[in-house]
This record gives structure tokens, C-alpha cells and sequence, in this order.
């Protein structure tokens, strides 16, 4: 059994082969990405670095530019996945290390290195032998007669705790608190925008701290018992809607990004109002799929809500697959609190709906 080399070593062994480091950083959330102790380290070895904003087809372009601002010229946009950006990034390696030179790729996981690897490269098949002192398999690959890429990027690890939470790396339900974590995502987007935070939310604020977080409390109706803004509460829905990539350092385009819904159900509502088990979902679904004017001319997903009586109606249409029409409807719920007592999901023609019966929570 091989040992396995540590990953602090493997990265070290890169900057210190290599003439030129490209650090890949995740388009959508550069700081969150960036390893400030790693540029550092690979400035005082006297190495060229490269910003790489990975995924930049998902981010409007101001934003990259402000970006750019603000980590120097040498950043480059790039999506690896539809091969946009990467012959600017050849010549930006080609003017920084002079046509001649090593190239080495870090970043965190799930940024991309791979796939910047395999645009900038094509076809792995310029094989030029093994790194001594790393594990075996790794490779030089010729990105040009004179430059040569290594073909393992360096995987950086996140240490703290906070961004392993914001990152996705740390289940949310595993942290001991979520209020540091949330006030770190609202701090670098206030710092980013300062506007952004008070658009998203609707709210003023003087400070980033535990105080912004009970307002988002107050707004969104999140109470613990004996009337308390329910600040763990907040915090979650803070770091959710950041992962989900809702609260954004920008507005995000909903269209653009294939998330615009309908959220007017009453074509769905004026077939159940009457309807004596409306506190069963699966009869409600039952009930509606026999009723073939009902979705054939809708043209996109439906995702409301409307008290019926005593009970709230959620209903999710349209949606790819029915599991994605509850995540949209426990979202909701979540958000409009509302305590959901039946669920339940089928086909009804092409389409797929979700239903959840829900209670408001005082």
C-alpha cells in the first residue's frame, strides 16, 4: 500500500517547482475561495501567480471587472466547461513566465482545476515523465514546446470552520452555532456592496453583527417562544440562501438563470376550495389529476401558496422531477413559515406536481 503523500506537502512541492502558479477561484465567490496564506507563500518564493475566476459564465461581467479590481490585473475569466476564456489565459501564462517555464494549478475542490487542466491541455497525450518526490502518476504535460503544465493540481484544504460551513463542506446541523458563519457571508457581501445586503433584505442596519441578524429575524418572521427573534434561525436561512446562490454579491438575473416561476396557483385553487379532504395532499393530487384543461397551456414551472380555510396551500408545478418540486415547496414553507402537515407528489400529464398542506406558525 502506497502512503499517501499530505496534501500541505504536495502543494508546497508545486509552488516550489514550478515558475508559475495559477490559483483557480470559484467565479461566483472569489474570497471564499482565495487562500490569502498560499499567494502570500508563492509571492515571497519569488513565483508568477495567476488569478483564475472559473465559471465566469455565471457571473454578469461588472462583477468580474470589480473583481479584477480588486485582485490585480493578472486575473483571467474563464469557463472551462464551455471552453470560454481559455486562449487568454494562454497568453497571459506565455507574457508572465517569458514563452519558457513551469505552470502549477491550486485551488480548492470543486473549483475546477481539473477542467482548466484539460481546456488549456486538449488531449492528454504530451506526456513528459514523473515528478520526483510526489505520488507516483503525476505528470508533466507540454502546453507548448517551452511550457509545461503539471498535470495534479494542488488541492488546498479549508481549516477554518466557518468556511467549511459557508462552503458546503461542513453540514449545517454538525456546527455548534451558525451566527459566525452568517455574519462572515454578510460581512464580505456589505464589503463587496454595500447596497446589496439592504436590497435583498429590505432592511437598514448600522453594523455587521449579531444585531443585522435579528432584524432578517423580524423581517422574515422568525420568533422563538416569548417573542424573541429567533437569530439561529436567521443565521441558517442566511447560509442556505447563499449556498443556493439566492443572496449573491450580485442580483441575480432569475430568468437568465432558468428560475423564473409563476407563483399565481389560483387555476390550481379553484378546482380544490371545495374540496372536502383538503388537508390530505395525496387526495388533493388525486383529485387533480383528471382535470386536463388545468396544465395544458402552462408554459412554465408554478410555485405558490394561498390559505384555503383554515389551511395553506403550496403547490410546486412543473418542475423536472418530483423531488425537486418538494425541495421548492419545503423552501417556502421555510421561508413564509409555514408548518407543513401532508405533502405529496405525482405526475399529472408531462408534468410533475408537488403539494404541501401546511399551518401558519404564530
Amino acid at each position: 500500500m502506497r502512503k499517501r503523500v499530505p496534501v500541505k506537502k504536495i502543494v508546497d512541492k508545486v509552488i516550489d517547482e514550478c515558475d508559475l502558479i495559477l490559483l483557480v477561484l470559484d467565479a461566483r465567490d472569489p474570497e471564499l475561495t482565495r487562500n490569502k496564506e498560499l499567494e502570500e507563500k508563492v509571492k515571497s518564493k519569488g513565483k508568477k501567480l495567476i488569478y483564475v475566476l472559473n465559471k465566469a459564465d455565471l457571473v454578469p461581467k461588472e462583477i468580474l471587472e470589480k473583481w479584477k479590481s480588486i485582485l490585480g490585473e493578472n486575473t483571467v475569466f474563464v469557463s472551462a466547461k464551455r471552453r470560454l476564456g481559455t486562449k487568454i489565459l494562454r497568453d497571459k501564462i506565455k507574457e508572465l513566465i517569458g514563452g519558457e517555464g513551469k505552470v502549477g494549478v491550486v485551488g480548492y475542490p470543486n473549483v475546477g482545476k481539473s477542467s482548466i487542466i484539460n481546456a488549456l491541455t486538449g488531449k492528454r497525450s504530451a506526456l513528459t515523465g514523473n515528478i520526483a518526490g510526489l505520488t507516483k502518476g503525476e505528470q508533466w504535460i507540454k502546453l507548448t514546446k517551452k511550457i509545461k503544465l503539471l498535470d495534479t493540481p494542488g488541492v488546498l484544504e479549508m481549516k477554518n470552520e466557518d468556511d467549511l460551513i459557508i462552503s458546503g463542506a461542513l453540514r449545517l446541523e454538525k456546527a455548534d452555532s451558525l451566527i459566525s458563519p452568517a455574519i462572515k457571508i454578510l460581512e464580505r457581501i456589505n464589503n463587496f456592496d454595500s447596497s446589496r445586503i439592504k436590497e435583498y433584505y429590505n432592511i437598514d442596519y448600522k453594523e455587521i453583527d449579531e444585531s443585522i441578524l435579528k432584524e432578517i429575524a423580524k423581517k422574515r418572521g422568525y420568533y422563538k417562544k416569548g417573542g424573541l427573534p429567533d437569530v439561529e434561525r436567521a443565521a441558517e436561512s442566511v447560509i442556505r440562501e447563499y449556498q443556493e446562490g439566492k443572496l449573491n454579491y450580485f442580483k441575480i438575473n432569475l430568468k437568465k438563470y432558468g428560475q423564473e416561476r409563476d407563483s399565481n396557483i389560483d387555476k390550481f385553487i379553484g378546482y380544490i376550495k371545495d374540496f372536502p379532504f383538503i388537508e390530505d395532499a395525496k387526495m388533493v393530487v388525486e383529485h387533480l389529476k383528471d382535470k386536463n384543461d388545468l396544465y395544458k397551456k402552462i408554459k412554465k414551472p408554478i410555485l405558490g401558496f394561498k390559505e384555503v380555510g383554515d389551511n395553506i396551500i403550496i403547490i410546486s408545478f412543473g418542475e423536472k422531477s418530483k423531488d425537486t418540486g418538494r425541495k421548492r415547496v419545503e423552501e417556502l414553507a421555510k421561508k413564509e413559515n409555514i408548518e407543513i402537515i401532508s405533502q405529496h407528489g405525482d405526475k399529472i400529464g408531462a408534468n410533475k406536481i408537488f403539494i404541501g398542506i401546511g399551518k401558519k406558525v404564530n
